[in-house]
């Protein structure tokens, strides 16, 4: 026969039982809420710290990129102010040259050849007025030569006018035909500024101005 003693032992037996399951069971739920929860809550902060990071790889990026933009923008206006120097450093030689040149014997050939360009260029006016503008010193050298060469193969009526705008050659002009025929070398050097140019920095980029 059962006695209640032993009945309250198993009752409480059977309880303790019960309440194990029960608390083992609600212990793993509340184990998998937080679980859950903080998985969740560790990829919000995972999320949040790689927008961060790529807000501020991209603002680094961004910048990186600005501060090269400048760079170049920088070293290409030193490059070229460096052009622009050795440019006016060679044209200062190379006006050097030319003085010497149109002081020299071969300045004469140069003439000859102009002045059988222009007589190609006016052999249909017949008896025509022709000024030719010289700078002073050629006028004093060579305005008889010139007459001479042009008489010799045209007949017109050759004047001469001093010009101060011009380095030598010549600009003849045919007022009453209203034509000007520009000889002189700085339209020479004119028409081929951008050759010349282009041939300077070319040879600077090369590397092959000495200074």
């Amino acid at each position: 026969m059962v006695t209640i003693e032993e009945k309250i032992k198993l009752f409480y037996k059977l309880l303790s039982q019960s309440m194990d399951k029960q608390f083992t069971g609600e212990l793993k739920e509340l184990e998998n809420s937080f679980e859950s929860k903080i998985q969740k809550l560790q990829d919000e902060v995972d999320k949040e710290a790689k927008e961060i990071e790529e807000k501020a790889r991209k603002k680094a990026e961004t910048k990186r990129a600005e501060s090269l933009s400048k760079s170049k923008v920088i070293i290409k206006k030193d490059i070229m102010a460096l052009k622009e120097k050795y440019y006016y450093i060679f044209m200062d030689k190379f006006n050097e040259k030319l003085n010497e040149f149109v002081k020299s014997k071969e300045y004469k050939s140069y003439l000859s050849k102009i002045i059988s360009n222009l007589i190609t260029e006016i052999k249909s006016y017949e008896k025509c007025d022709l000024v030719i503008h010289l700078t002073k010193n050629d006028i004093d050298n060579y305005s008889d030569f010139i007459k001479t060469e042009i008489s010799k193969k045209h007949d017109c009526n050759v004047s001469f006018k001093v010009s101060y705008d011009i380095k030598g050659g010549f600009i003849a002009e045919l007022a009453d035909k209203n034509l000007k025929i520009n000889s002189s070398i700085d339209a020479v050097l004119e028409d081929n500024k951008t050759y010349i140019m282009q041939t300077i920095f070319e040879t600077l980029e090369a590397g092959d101005y000495n200074g």
